[in-house]
């Protein structure tokens, strides 16, 4: 399991927008090369699905399996042997907000995925949360 957790002194409601509009993370995620939905009029809530490229990784379809407004939501990504969950969640608390992603493998093949991407994918989270904090605040500030 990869856990990343960033605290920032922005607040949820500023964050949100960003980590939620899974459709244009190509335009600010240097991890993410495109993300299409595979039902462009629905709507993003559980059930919603996207066909997700990333450098050095295989294209996934992920599914969304919890959204809750305003504070996570949670998708999933299965293949033979192997069912990827990732996380996204922010917590708020009295100075700012803690970023928290995640990503969980399951399944036979899990350790052999583990072995294989972890350390990129670790990278990748990493990287995400900085991202994510950075967009937002530049949006909030208007820069």
């Amino acid at each position: 399991m990869i856990d990343v957790s960033r605290p920032t002194t922005l607040p949820a409601p500023a964050l949100w927008p960003v980590m939620s509009g899974v459709r244009d993370w190509a335009s600010w995620l240097p991890t993410v090369e495109s993300v299409t939905p595979l039902e462009p009029e629905r709507p993003d809530e559980v059930g919603a699905a996207y066909a997700v490229e990333q450098p050095g990784l295989p294209r996934a379809t992920w599914t969304i399996t919890e959204w809750v407004p305003g504070r996570s939501f949670t998708w999933e990504s299965r293949a033979v042997g192997i069912r990827t969950t990732g996380t996204h969640e922010l917590q708020e608390g009295p100075d700012g907000t803690t970023i928290r992603l995640g990503i969980r493998w399951e399944g036979p093949l899990a350790g052999i995925v583990r072995a294989f991407v972890g350390r990129k994918s670790l990278d990748y989270v990493t990287r995400e949360a900085a991202a994510l904090e950075a967009t937002a605040a530049a949006r909030t500030t208007g820069a």
